[in-house]
């Protein structure tokens, strides 16, 4: 599963994305996460299965969703599972969103 990890500068995302890939493995599951700027959304959709915004860039949820278009499902991580970095809870929605 191929996820892309978007928020304004590309850094506060980091330490999720690296969650996100060690509880996929705690799980079994092969994660890969690539965290990008907002301003390089669009040029990294490339065989991403879901794209997933940080609660920081929520204010562009419309804009990401033009960009991306049919190419792959969308979501904003909550603030709160942000915030305390829950992998698990930010998995499972990832997981429920790709279906």
């Amino acid at each position: 599963m191929k996820l892309l990890l978007v928020c304004y500068a590309g850094m506060s995302t980091s330490m999720l994305a690296q969650r996100l890939v060690e509880e996929g493995e705690g799980r079994g599951i092969e994660v890969e996460v690539e965290a990008v700027p907002m301003t390089e959304l669009e040029s990294n959709l490339e065989g991403v299965d879901a794209v997933l915004l940080g609660p920081q860039v929520r204010f562009a949820e419309k804009d990401a969703r033009a960009m991306v278009g049919d190419r792959a499902p969308l979501m904003v991580i909550a603030p709160q599972d942000f915030g305390m970095m829950r992998a698990d809870n930010v998995l499972d929605q990832a997981i429920a969103l790709i279906g």
